[in-house]
């Protein structure tokens, strides 16, 4: 059993140290040492450290962290039915924005009617040139008519040949849109790229086939039921455009064949058909142009003039 030993403790730091002769101040802190107690000096085993278990859950058992907390925007919406604001409709009148049937048939009513001005003026022009030929087989007539007739023949010739290109390939992009807006009407794209169709419809000599094709794929494909007068005014316009290619083939022909030989009856002759073919196809242009608005749905049948009626006086 040994002797108590004094110790110096430092009440700020908390610290003890034996007690030694003079020292009043902590050595660490330099603060003030208030007290000084005994201690025995016993010879203790060392303390064992102290365990504790905890328990925890297993690791699939603990819950997700949490994230933020959000500020509180109000109860979720609920809905007795399934609600149709969010499905994807296109409304109709968006659907009539991305209709150009409108504007690609009034663009080919006026190519159509211009050509047949054109057309008409150049029939008169032809006829003319045909009554001086025949004039002249009797008598002789003054070299400033034959000079002028030859370049009215010439100028209104090349004019009617650009007015038919224009109306073709107008006519061609009219029926590329009316295919475009059949197929849309049933959900499906045009299967024929727009190459195609305008091969088959503005081609010559093949349009005679192609371009009633294009559109009957068209119309096979539209929901639209009107007893078969839309199919009656394809077949009509099909039979009219195939007889005025065949009267411009036969007048082309006897054209070519006049100027291969020196008699006046045979150039007299292909002056008469080419005449006859310009006729024609100025008719048939002033025809279809209501059976195209016909097709293209923009044409009204209702009669918009005043109706007179007799009263007795």
């Amino acid at each position: 059993m040994t002797a108590p030993v004094n110790l110096d403790i430092c009440p700020s730091c908390r610290i003890q140290a034996p007690h030694r002769e003079g020292r009043t101040v902590c050595p660490r802190c330099g603060g003030p040492l208030t007290q000084s107690v005994p201690a025995r000096q016993s010879p203790q085993p060392p303390r064992r450290p102290a365990l504790r278990w905890t328990a925890h859950r297993p690791r699939e058992a603990m819950p997700s962290p949490r994230g933020p907390k959000r500020p509180d925007k109000g109860p979720t919406p609920s809905y007795a039915y399934n609600p149709g604001w969010g499905l994807i409709d296109v409304p109709d009148k968006a659907a009539e924005a991305d209709d150009r049937v409108p504007v690609a048939t009034a663009a080919l009513t006026r190519a159509m009617e211009l050509t047949c001005l054109i057309l008409g003026a150049s029939a008169v022009v032809h006829g003319a040139r045909y009554v001086i030929a025949v004039v002249n087989r009797t008598r002789p007539i003054s070299a400033w008519i034959d000079w002028l007739s030859s370049i009215a023949v010439l100028v209104f010739g090349v004019m009617s040949l650009i007015a038919v290109v224009v109306a073709i390939v107008t006519f061609g992009r009219w029926v590329r849109e009316v295919r475009i807006r059949s197929f849309a009407s049933a959900g499906f794209l045009d299967p024929r790229p727009a190459w195609v169709v305008f091969a088959l419809t503005v081609t010559p000599l093949v349009n005679v086939v192609g371009a009633p094709w294009m559109l009957h794929e068209a119309a096979r494909v539209s929901d639209v039921d009107d007893g078969g007068r839309l199919a009656r005014i394809r077949l009509r316009l099909a039979v009219a455009w195939a007889i005025v290619n065949g009267v411009a083939v036969l007048a082309v022909i006897y054209r070519l064949g006049a100027w291969s030989t020196e008699s006046l009856q045979v150039d007299a002759d292909a002056l008469a058909l080419v005449t006859a073919s310009f006729a024609v196809s100025a008719v048939f242009a002033r025809w279809a142009v209501t059976r195209v608005e016909r097709l293209a749905g923009t044409h009204s049948d209702v009669d918009e003039r005043p109706l007179r009626r007799l009263v007795a006086a």
